[in-house]
């Protein structure tokens, strides 16, 4: 019996990291779709604001119950102001996003989603004056016409709620820029903390103007999408941290999958082909921009 266990233990160990990672990512794209559907199907009974502030709140229950049980000291940090200009941004992202959640297809929201990626790279030329290389140019370029194949403006309308959804890429995209700076001097986990806690009251300050309290069953779905959400974070960083982007970045597709799979089950919504189209040039472009600056990162590895 000692020698299964000694076998089982050492399974993780004799997984190749690449594995690991693409195992991780494709937890992280299944957790962040089931989180996409709850909130679709909770604001059908409750303000996407609310629902918001409930994600924040147990989230933040969660990540103090794993991150602060041997004390404090993960709530060092010597960058507060932009520690709190990265929560009011974060807000106004999941806020827009919920909102565009509540409008649209749950596979066109995630397909509109994956442009979240250029857009960081554009911010980070914006505001962190990183060279804009031609391989970056290409990849945003590529990965708009994926966007404008989904939106198609000129033959239908472009919606409110793919707006929304694009509005919260932006905000997004200066986030991830706040948090490349916080990250140089604070860990992972003080930036995952400090956004809970911050948020959740910036929040709530939405949600009171349209609060009403929820069930015991409405309850229990906000429990588990904090669940989820929380999953899908861990999940992520565990995803990048055993394999470069390059390998686990077409893992993340099978987010549209997912969402094709949810939207068409649970609320009777048939994906577009376009959507999928879209979904697969936009997919094309992440992955071209993320191979290139793998390329370039180990060029300059190496140069003496």
């Amino acid at each position: 019996m000692k020698n299964n266990k000694t076998k089982l233990s050492e399974i993780p160990r004799v997984i190749p990291e690449g594995t690991k990672g693409i195992g991780f990512m494709l937890g992280s794209a299944a957790s962040i779709s089931g989180a996409n559907g709850t909130v679709q199907y909770l604001s059908q009974g409750i303000h996407v604001f609310e629902i918001a502030f409930f994600r924040q709140l147990f989230g933040l229950i969660l990540m103090a119950t794993i991150f602060l049980r041997s004390g404090f000291r993960p709530l060092f940090t010597k960058k507060i102001r932009l520690h709190l200009i990265r929560s009011i941004l974060n807000v106004l992202s999941m806020l827009a996003f919920f909102y565009g959640l509540s409008l649209e297809p749950l596979a066109k929201v995630i397909s509109l989603a994956l442009t979240a990626p250029l857009f960081a790279t554009l911010g980070a030329v914006i505001f962190l004056k990183e060279r804009m290389t031609p391989a970056r140019w290409a990849a945003i370029f590529i990965g708009a016409v994926g966007a404008l194949i989904i939106l198609r403006p000129g033959i239908q309308t472009v919606s409110l709620g793919a707006l929304m959804v694009l509005v919260s890429n932006m905000l997004w995209a200066v986030t991830l820029v706040v948090i490349k700076v916080l990250t140089r001097t604070d860990t992972s986990v003080t930036v995952a903390l400090y956004s809970s806690l911050l948020q959740a009251p910036m929040a709530f300050i939405f949600a009171f103007f349209v609060w009403q309290w929820p069930s015991l069953d409405q309850l229990a779905w906000l429990v588990l999408l904090a669940i989820l959400g929380t999953i899908s974070q861990l999940a992520l960083a565990e995803a990048f941290h055993h394999a470069d982007a390059t390998l686990v970045l077409p893992a993340d597709f099978t987010k549209v999958i997912w969402g094709s799979f949810i939207g068409y089950f649970c609320f009777n919504q048939i994906p577009e082909i376009w959507v999928g189209v879209g979904a697969v040039v936009i997919c094309l472009a992440v992955f071209y921009n993320a191979y290139f600056e793998a390329q370039n990162s180990s060029s300059g590895s190496s140069t003496p």
